[in-house]
């Protein structure tokens, strides 16, 4: 589909910063009148993504992409005062957290996250991610049931060699690994004590959850969900929340319609992550040394 790029030539001042930032070479400069203004190249125009870039960062506003408006779509940019040092500090701080006091999260609280979250970068405009807010602890304990009669169902196929050898052929071989190394091992006893109401094991006693998922063809979505909890999961920090992702929670959605219909997930939709969150029981006193596999300069 195309889309009009229109110049106000009255007001630009042909800095060129347009033709510059935008990633698909749409724009040029011409000549007008003695003095250079920017111009959209007619046959480049269909390979705009939107991205905003160009109205962004036009001082004027001279620049009016089709479907976005510089009052709806933009704001001003707040001043930035993290320096290097600070946002250290803070990713430092920053844990997995899987204890939570049993205290409700507010919603104004989780509503900032969200909107936190709405700025994550994307592939390609506009957002494929959708929420899902579980804000009550209630809601997700009628799930639990659901999610480990998935879990045993997973477990006894995992031991049937026949029903090994099919799923290996249906996953990747990292997907196998982790299933077979890291979670079958302790599906029997983890699963023995979430029936006998000792402990969740799958959410944490989380008392809230975000489900970040797609329909399933949209692109770049897997890619995207991740930066997006990865955002969910710092503002969460900022916020005096601890949170942590959750696969287990993924697999269960996207395997039982009993657990996608609790949690109201649109019958096309996938989830690509879920996050777990609450006010942290515990205090960390000590950061954790993790080296980078390997760091290479070419």
């Amino acid at each position: 589909m195309r889309t009009a790029h229109m110049i106000d030539e009255a007001t630009c001042t042909g800095d060129g910063v347009c033709v510059e930032a935008c990633p698909a070479h749409i724009f040029e400069l011409v000549e007008r009148d003695g003095r250079a203004v920017a111009a959209p190249i007619a046959m480049r125009e269909s390979s705009c993504m939107r991205c905003g870039h160009c109205m962004a960062l036009c001082k004027p506003r001279s620049i009016t992409v089709e479907g976005l408006d510089y009052d709806r779509d933009f704001f001003e940019l707040p001043r930035s005062s993290v320096d290097a040092g600070v946002l250290g500090a803070f990713m430092a701080n920053r844990r997995s957290v899987r204890v939570f006091k049993p205290r409700p999260v507010p919603r104004p609280v989780l509503e900032k996250i969200v909107e936190i979250v709405a700025l994550a970068p994307m592939s390609f405009t506009p957002h494929k991610i959708e929420l899902t807010v579980v804000s009550k602890r209630e809601t997700i304990e009628r799930a639990l049931p659901a999610m480990v009669r998935m879990y045993e169902q997973l477990d006894r196929m995992l031991k049937n060699p026949a029903m090994r050898f099919i799923i290996r052929r249906h996953v990747s071989a990292t997907g196998f690994a982790s299933l077979d190394q890291h979670l079958r091992p302790t599906l029997g006893y983890r699963l023995a004590e979430m029936k006998a109401g000792k402990y969740d094991t799958i959410t944490r006693g989380a008392p809230a959850m975000i489900l970040f998922h797609s329909p399933r063809a949209a692109m770049g979505a897997t890619e995207d969900a991740q930066i997006a909890v990865t955002y969910g999961q710092l503002a969460a920090q900022s916020l005096g929340l601890g949170a942590s992702e959750i696969g287990l929670v993924t697999q269960a959605v996207n395997r039982s319609t009993e657990v996608r219909s609790i949690f109201g997930i649109p019958p096309g939709n996938i989830v690509h992550s879920a996050m777990i969150l609450g006010y942290p029981k515990l205090r960390f006193r000590l950061g954790i040394r993790r080296p980078l596999a390997g760091v290479t300069w070419a």
